[in-house]
């Protein structure tokens, strides 16, 4: 069984996937979590069949096929890797909506609190100017750095929590990192970067492999070698049911 550590499975394949030509890469279609309980299924062909494949497909590396399993979380790392550095929309999404509910909750803390001259309210002001959604990040970081900067003068005076300052703050900065001005300039086409080539790479060597181990399937269980070779992102295997005449015994 190969070593199931992400980084360390990481740098055993990347090797041999930033070797692959550029016109081999293929464009990531890949679901990780599902490769890797797809590869495990297949895996469970190259342990029965260890010793019978050297001898009946020769030109299949086994021991490709033997660390496929490592390869599958290899490329859950990279995937893991992409995430945290280029995040998908619907995370944004998420994030911004964040923004929103914990924006109007310290909001409407700190206008009652400059309301009653506990805090000024030019401070408070400034926040509320703002407009669009880095705006509103910024205003998370902002209302943050408010309560924390006043936070010895307004002890016992308001609801908030350290944890929705902590809250408020990472939310913003992270938006304010990923959101891009309204009119910055557009960012010159350079192709992708190193983490999201190296994901791209460690997925195509992984279809490229998988793809042996379904051949190794097809040999040894010919009509039903999709049930032990499923594909990367197969999501169920639909079994053939019996008829009636082929349940019976002749």
């Amino acid at each position: 069984m190969a070593d199931l550590n992400l980084a360390k499975a990481f740098d055993n394949h990347i090797a041999a996937a930033r070797a692959l030509p550029a016109e081999q890469v293929l464009p990531y279609r890949i679901d990780p979590d599902l490769a890797i309980v797809n590869v495990m299924t297949g895996m469970q062909v190259i342990a029965t069949h260890a010793a019978d494949i050297p001898v009946h497909l020769p030109q299949m590396n086994l021991a490709h096929l033997q660390s496929l399993d490592e390869l599958a979380r290899a490329v859950q790392f990279a995937a893991i890797r992409v995430e945290n550095e280029v995040p998908e929309e619907s995370l944004i999404k998420a994030k911004l909506g964040q923004a929103n509910e914990i924006r109007s909750r310290l909001l409407s803390v700190a206008k009652g609190l400059a309301a009653n001259g506990f805090i000024p309210q030019s401070d408070v002001d400034v926040i509320i100017a703002g407009r669009g959604l880095r705006d509103r990040a910024k205003d998370c970081v902002a209302l943050a750095e408010l309560f924390t900067k006043y936070e010895k003068a307004l002890a016992g005076k308001h609801p908030v929590t350290p944890a929705q300052i902590a809250e408020a703050y990472e939310v913003g900065s992270f938006l304010t990192t990923h959101l891009r001005p309204v009119n910055a300039p557009a960012s010159p086409s350079a192709g992708p970067s190193a983490i999201v080539d190296d994901r791209n790479r460690l997925a195509t060597l992984l279809v490229q492999r998988h793809a042996r181990l379904q051949v190794v399937g097809h040999y040894f269980y010919d009509t039903d070698w999709e049930e032990h070779a499923p594909p990367l992102n197969s999501r169920s295997v639909k079994r053939k049911a019996k008829t009636e005449s082929e349940g019976a015994p002749a």
